[in-house]
């Protein structure tokens, strides 16, 4: 498990500031005014998945949370948790359940965290983060 210091979505250039994680799985954390808002995960593509909450897009079966309209008048920042599948919907599951999320506020509502979850929770919070991702 890989944990990422919270960065801006894009940089000064206006490119996405984790452009290596194509491909891979793992957990993200968005900050709305340093507020966690929304927490969500990835088992194949976190780039995409990540992303798409700053871009205009529609799902026909999946409700969208996008940040695109808001992003002149709040700051965003987000952190990237590289990980394995498994590893990603666990993290996701268990911050969603210890942070609440605005945007979150329906998912995991039911579900009590086992021993696994919180074995995960627990080496994501030990782990230091990286400045900059080291890709």
């Amino acid at each position: 498990m890989k944990k990422f210091k919270f960065l801006p979505p894009y940089n000064s250039k206006g490119r996405t500031t984790f452009p290596d994680t194509r491909k891979r799985s793992g957990t993200y954390i968005i900050k709305e005014n340093d507020k966690i808002v929304y927490v969500g995960s990835s088992r194949t593509n976190l780039y995409k998945t990540l992303y798409r909450h700053f871009e205009h897009w529609k799902h026909k079966t999946q409700e969208v949370v996008t940040y695109v309209t808001r992003m002149n008048r709040h700051r965003y920042t987000v952190r990237i948790v590289l990980c394995t599948p498994s590893q990603a919907v666990r993290l996701e599951r268990a911050l969603v359940i210890r942070h609440k999320p605005r945007d979150n506020e329906n998912k995991f509502k039911q579900y009590t965290l086992d021993v696994i979850d919180k074995r995960t929770l627990e080496t994501y919070e030990e782990i230091s983060p990286y400045s900059v991702a080291p890709f």
